[in-house]
């Protein structure tokens, strides 16, 4: 079930997408698509996985290409983020199914803009099962 919030001031926006209970493919691109936004301004992400016991790595490699518009802003970042700690307790917050947040840079917005979020998984492994969720999660920030 996809999620989405949007506070009172506009200031925070959140969509999640869920992915098949067959596993993720290495070529299934997750689209989000996040806003207009109402203020201009500087944005905190996050990007946020939600598993569950069958993930079998203690890792995850991600890729997240952004692009906003009509301002053109264009980004793309590549995530090395632990699923699990060393004794392989897992680092989400849950029981038996667990939300992980992971930061990305902060990013510059103009009012109106509409950003586009393409996110897909750099493992081998194929269909990745595990992960049954992804979402992107942005918070207006004064700070740059």
């Amino acid at each position: 079930m996809a999620l989405a919030a949007c506070t009172d001031l506009g200031h925070t926006y959140s969509r999640y997408k869920p992915l098949s209970t067959e596993g993720w493919q290495r070529n299934d691109t997750v689209a989000i698509v996040m806003g207009p936004v109402r203020q201009g301004g500087h944005y905190a992400e996050q990007l946020g996985l939600r598993t569950n016991s069958h993930y079998p790595f203690m890792q995850i490699v991600l890729i997240v290409n952004q692009e906003a518009r009509p301002s053109g802003m264009r980004r793309t970042d590549t995530l090395c983020v632990d699923i699990t700690d060393d004794d392989g307790h897992v680092t989400g917050k849950g029981i038996s199914h667990y939300q992980h947040l992971y930061p990305l840079p902060t990013v510059a917005l103009n009012s109106g803009d509409t950003l586009r979020a393409s996110i897909n998984h750099d493992m081998l492994r194929s269909p990745l099962k595990g992960i049954t969720e992804v979402g992107l999660t942005m918070t207006r920030n004064d700070k740059p």
